[in-house]
């Protein structure tokens, strides 16, 4: 049994690079308020994470389908998130769109969405109670 996995966070860009084998990889910061949000991003960790992006006063777009390569939270709360993917699954031209950290609205919000398999343990509770 499968569980679809969502998280809406707001989001500063931290640039992205392509490599000549075709990898990509997409960093992203998040403020301490989005903390928990982040925390729950943990979740979908080892699996294909699709990443959305919603700018300023723009139609939401799709930035791909990624692995989540690193999280890292600072002293202060705040976190990177680097995610890590393959240029066929990746909309690069998407990623250019992106706002760099000197524009005026550089916050945007991304929709991060995945499937997780539901653990035995959650299978057997249901077993008893059913």
């Amino acid at each position: 049994m499968s569980k679809k996995l969502k998280v809406m966070q707001v989001v500063t860009y931290g640039g992205h690079s392509l490599s000549s084998n075709g990898s990509v990889s997409l960093t992203l910061k998040a403020e301490y308020s989005e903390l928990t949000k982040t925390i729950q991003v943990i979740q979908m960790l080892n699996e294909d994470v699709a990443v959305k992006a919603k700018l300023a006063g723009q139609k939401p777009m799709k930035l791909g389908s990624f692995k989540i390569k690193d999280i890292k939270i600072d002293g202060d709360g705040e976190s990177v998130l680097k995610f890590a993917g393959i240029s066929d699954y990746v909309e690069m031209d998407n990623l250019n769109l992106l706002p760099l950290a000197n524009e005026e609205n550089k916050l945007f919000q991304i929709l991060l969405e995945c499937e997780t398999e539901a653990t035995d343990e959650g299978n057997e509770e249901e077993n008893e109670n059913g």
